[in-house]
């Protein structure tokens, strides 16, 4: 337990409990004493005068601890020496009738304001108890004094004293004041802050929007306001957003936020809710239109809004965005739940062709479970390999014998049945599931490849690429670990790809199918003519063959433009010294047609659908 004592002792100098302008004024209290001591000792009688003199040492020792920063220690010195000299001048002059009894209020202002409540009552406890004693002294007569007299010496220390008392009393009040002009304003910035802080709770901080809470919070309020709506919830998002901050920077994706944040509000009326939901999605409450005409024409003029020039880092950027709207109460009344309806009818916006809006209805939302339920049901069935391949063989137009196979993914559920391979790959792209998907086919096509090949079947063997395969930069490593697993030589081995793969990174693309080709493995292009066709590639890249898309070939009896344009393919193919794959044969007429042409190979249901190993083995 800290002791304490009459004074406060302190050899260090921390101040930290007072200000500049405290010490400062303290120290004026001392010189202030200090004058008016030395002007008591001009008027006073000689015992009076010692006194006064040994308290203006006293005084001026205290003035040196404060200008070494010795604060306590001059406090406790200072209130001490003041009270015993009032006591001494009162012993030796007129006692209880002395006026230098009006010097204690003043000590104890001083305590109150300089000190600790212990000492304060310390210091008022010992004067009140001389002052008692002295008193009943004087009483019963133990002590006596003089019968006090007006005189010119009473007169100046009576002046001297309340000088003294004035000048302090004006610095205590005038620090008083201080104090509770600094509470005052410590109180408005903390009134301030809780305000700043209740805004930035309820407000986006970049757009200055209401956020998430305060949107739901006013759609509820507009719709008890019209329980019978309607209302219109838009869910906005901003069409290719990344790219400005990809290339500009995210400062700069920010400045445009606020811009189109800035216009977005100033087209809304006063009942509407604007809110900024995270990134660059915002949600739109309108209230303010009487049919769905009304309310069609305010979202185009927000897509037009959107669809502004902002000028940011000297830059002009344009956006677009697209829009998902939901009604209230016919869609709902859960505000959640109309996000997320709105959200669905957004997404279905972006499918569309982007920059537009469409409407909710319910089988979306039906679409979109749908969506939810395969992704979970791919999952499993990937990390159960319950997928099967199947192969579709390739003929050689001259002489109809069968060239090599094409590996095709099926995938047959427990529950939903066969599902098509042009529903499942895009979902597994879009879940990066096609990793596995495609090492599993990659797998499974060479294993059988060598298989037929022990058998005395020398075929070649196609397997589809994807475009995310390319993007993870490792394929050749990948490719190469399954043909030394397998044991198949690379020259057996053919990777279609798509002409979109192409024309995305082509440096990575290049690199790796340029790592694989040295190994002998062989390139075609699948769907030829279908996709952002730029002929620069056939030269650039390492490939063997063009597959002619199905719906060339389907039309070439009827269509004699199509007919044209597979001819050109051929006769381009074999220019570049690349042979030419025909999909989807069905019909006699249709093979004859392309042998005329000179197409090298072809695959459709004339011959053979895309079969299991057991029936492509009786196919051979």
């Amino acid at each position: 337990m800290k002791q304490w004592t009459l004074f406060d002792f302190s050899v260090s100098t921390d101040i930290s409990a007072f200000t500049t302008a405290q010490l400062n004024r303290l120290k004026q209290i001392v010189w202030i004493c200090l004058t008016g001591t030395l002007a008591g000792i001009l008027v006073s009688g000689p015992k009076s005068s010692a006194i006064l003199f040994t308290v203006a040492l006293g005084l001026a020792c205290i003035a040196v601890l404060l200008q070494q920063r010795k604060v306590h220690f001059a406090i406790g010195s200072l209130l001490w020496l003041l009270t015993l000299m009032i006591c001494s001048l009162v012993s030796i002059n007129l006692g209880v009738f002395d006026l230098m009894l009006l010097g204690y209020p003043l000590v104890l202002a001083y305590a109150a304001m300089y000190s600790g409540r212990r000492f304060y009552l310390l210091l008022f406890s010992f004067i009140l108890l001389f002052c008692s004693a002295l008193s009943l002294a004087t009483l019963y007569g133990f002590i006596s004094f003089n019968t006090p007299e007006v005189s010119v010496n009473s007169f100046i220390s009576l002046n001297i004293l309340l000088i003294v008392s004035g000048l302090s009393m004006r610095l205590i009040a005038r620090d008083t004041k201080d104090v509770l002009r600094q509470l005052k304003e410590e109180n408005e910035r903390v009134l301030r802050s809780q305000l700043e802080i209740q805004r930035l709770a309820q407000h986006d901080p970049l757009t200055g929007l209401v956020n998430r809470a305060q949107c739901e919070q006013s759609f509820h309020r507009a719709l008890a306001t019209k329980p019978d709506g309607p209302l219109a919830l838009l869910f906005i998002d901003l069409d290719n957003f990344k790219p400005i901050n990809d290339a500009l920077g995210h400062q700069a994706g920010d400045e445009v936020l606020k811009q189109l944040a800035q216009l977005m509000q100033q087209q809304c009326s006063d009942s509407d809710v604007l809110s900024r939901f995270g990134g660059d999605e915002f949600v739109l409450i309108l209230t303010q239109w009487q049919n769905p005409a009304e309310l069609e024409l305010q979202i185009r003029q927000l897509l037009q809004l959107c669809q502004q020039e902002f000028y940011v880092q000297e830059q002009k950027v344009q956006l677009s965005a697209s829009i998902g709207v939901t009604l209230a109460p016919a869609d709902g009344t859960d505000f959640h739940q109309l996000c997320k309806k709105a959200d669905t009818a957004m997404y279905q916006a972006k499918k569309m062709g982007r920059n537009r809006f469409c409407w909710y209805h319910s089988d979306m939302e039906q679409q979109q479970l749908n969506k939810f339920n395969l992704m979970m049901r791919l999952r499993v069935a990937v990390k159960q390999q319950l997928f099967t391949v199947a192969y579709q063989p390739t003929y050689d137009l001259k002489d109809n014998s069968i060239r090599g196979a094409e590996a095709l993914l099926r995938w047959t559920d427990a529950e939903l049945g066969p599902v098509p391979p042009d529903v499942f790959i895009p979902l597994a792209e879009e879940t990066g599931l096609i990793q596995e998907l495609g090492l599993y086919v990659l797998q499974q096509a060479c294993a059988q490849a060598v298989l037929w090949q022990k058998s005395g079947f020398a075929l070649s063997i196609a397997v589809n690429i994807s475009a995310m395969q390319f993007k993870q930069g490792d394929l050749p490593a990948v490719v190469m670990q399954v043909l030394q697993d397998t044991g198949l030589a690379a020259q057996v081995l053919e990777l279609e790809l798509t002409e979109s793969v192409l024309i995305d990174d082509r440096t990575l693309v290049k690199q790796q199918i340029d790592e694989l080709s040295a190994l002998g493995v062989r390139f075609a292009i699948d769907d030829f003519g279908t996709g952002y066709s730029n002929l620069g590639y056939l030269s650039q890249f390492s490939l063997s063959s063009l597959k002619i898309d199905r719906s060339f070939v389907a039309r070439i009896r009827q269509n004699d433009k199509d007919l044209a344009l597979v001819n050109g393919i051929i006769q381009l193919a074999s220019s570049l010294g690349l042979h030419t794959v025909a999909e989807g044969v069905e019909d006699n007429q249709s093979l004859l047609l392309l042998q005329q042409a000179g197409c090298s190979c072809a695959q459709g249901y004339f011959w053979s659908k895309a079969v299991s190993p057991d029936e492509f083995s009786t196919l051979l």
